[in-house]
């Protein structure tokens, strides 16, 4: 059998280039897990503090009661963080993966506590206090996930 040598050394440099394109993609994969990433930790850790603030206040601002409504933006940023999760399943055996799902758990048993707190008539200090604990959990955890992706990086 006969290769026409033209033709074979014409898919050489293609063969390279798309091995190339491979690694890229790839590199992006992994650079795109970590900015994904960042940007839920940044979410979760933003919906804590104002959760955490909504607690503080008695979830009222000026004379608007927080209403079961308005409490969905809290569990959106909880799907849409376990669905950033549930899509990356070739990065659960990363650190940053697991610590993540940590966070996820302790941020959503805030947010459902938090809500139980909002259907109360009255303050109650202990139970903030266990709130604010909560949310510091949370923080807490999720800068361990930081930690996490700042050492895998490496």
């Amino acid at each position: 059998m006969l290769l026409d040598s033209a033709r074979a050394g014409a898919r050489r440099p293609a063969f390279f280039c798309l091995i190339a394109a491979l690694l890229l993609a790839a590199g992006c994969y992994s650079s795109n897990y970590d900015h994904e990433m960042t940007a839920n930790l940044q979410l979760i850790s933003d919906m804590c503090d104002k959760l955490a603030d909504y607690c503080r206040h008695d979830f009222r601002i000026g004379d608007h009661v927080v209403t079961a409504e308005e409490m969905g933006e809290f569990y959106y940023a909880y799907n849409k963080a376990s669905a950033f999760s549930a899509s990356t399943p070739r990065e659960t055996s990363l650190n940053s993966h697991k610590d993540f799902n940590k966070m996820l758990t302790a941020y959503e048993n805030f947010v459902h506590a938090a809500d139980q707190y909002r259907l109360r008539s009255s303050s109650d200090p202990a139970a903030l206090a266990v709130l604010e604990s909560q949310c510091d959990q949370v923080k807490h955890i999720a800068g361990r996930v930081a930690q996490d992706l700042h050492a895998e990086a490496k």
